[in-house]
């Protein structure tokens, strides 16, 4: 199926669809955390995505085990661990119009390590075009009225997201490209399990402080998450890992 849509599809166009279900997924991120705390839905969050996933595997699974295969997913798994956790962190936080300038710096950081480790260069007019990109989205994205509540608490959390989310776009793209071992869907299947598990291992699970409407709402969310990341996933396995990524940040932030 993937195959047959990869010689039809704009991988930009499927990048830009990925940023609006990104852009929807965190508004209702901003909206649980509210009440919640990062470390009560970080664990469920995932569990209930790869659930999900697991349960309709049969109609896309792809996935040819090796040794380096296997600890590349892990270490995808890991690296997003620890990103996922910032940026939830970051919205309970502050606003999004806040944390979106240092959140849009994570293709800039795919670009570096997409050079540094593939050899994935690409000509001086795109780096130009896409720190102009960059640099428009912070602008037109910062909320001057509430700009004296930017501080520590909303920058730390919301860099080390951004890098952790642009190295982990390396070894996701070593998989889909270079090895071609797995696809978007099982890919990402994979990686919704081991986050569940490494953060359920970590924080814990709790259901004291989750109400079933919440439980519901981290589930439809999970959703419009699968289908941000399976598409990011789908383009990046065909394009530029720095080009995709700051095209689906683009316009996930203009969204926001």
């Amino acid at each position: 199926m993937m195959d047959i849509l990869g010689s039809n599809i704009n991988f930009t166009t499927v990048a830009v669809a990925s940023a609006f279900f990104a852009a929807i997924a965190n508004i209702l991120a901003r909206t649980l955390l509210k009440n919640l705390r990062s470390q009560d839905i970080l664990g469920i969050n995932f569990l209930s995505m790869g659930i999900t996933l697991l349960l309709i595997s049969p109609l896309f699974y792809k996935f040819k085990p090796s040794l380096t295969a296997i600890g590349l997913i892990i270490l995808i798994a890991v690296i997003d661990t620890a990103a996922n956790y910032f940026f939830f962190k970051t919205f309970e936080k502050t606003e999004a119009s806040i944390a979106t300038p240092i959140l849009s710096l994570a293709p800039g950081f795919t670009f570096f390590f997409g050079w540094l480790v593939l050899g994935d260069a690409v000509n001086i007019q795109t780096y130009f075009l896409a720190g102009l990109i960059i640099l428009s989205i912070i602008i037109f994205s910062v909320d001057f009225k509430n700009f004296h509540k930017f501080r520590v608490a909303t920058l730390t959390p919301a860099l080390i997201s951004s890098v952790l989310f642009g190295v982990s776009a390396i070894p996701s793209k070593i998989l889909l490209t270079s090895l071609d071992v797995i696809n978007a869907p099982t890919l990402y299947m994979f990686r919704a399990g081991f986050i569940a598990l490494f953060a359920l291992l970590f924080f814990g699970f709790s259901v004291k402080g989750i109400t079933i409407g919440q439980y519901r709402f981290i589930f439809i969310r999970g959703l419009f998450v699968i289908a941000q990341w399976v598409l990011l996933y789908f383009a990046l396995s065909k394009g530029s890992a720095g080009n995709i990524s700051n095209n689906d940040m683009t316009y996930s932030l203009t969204y926001l």
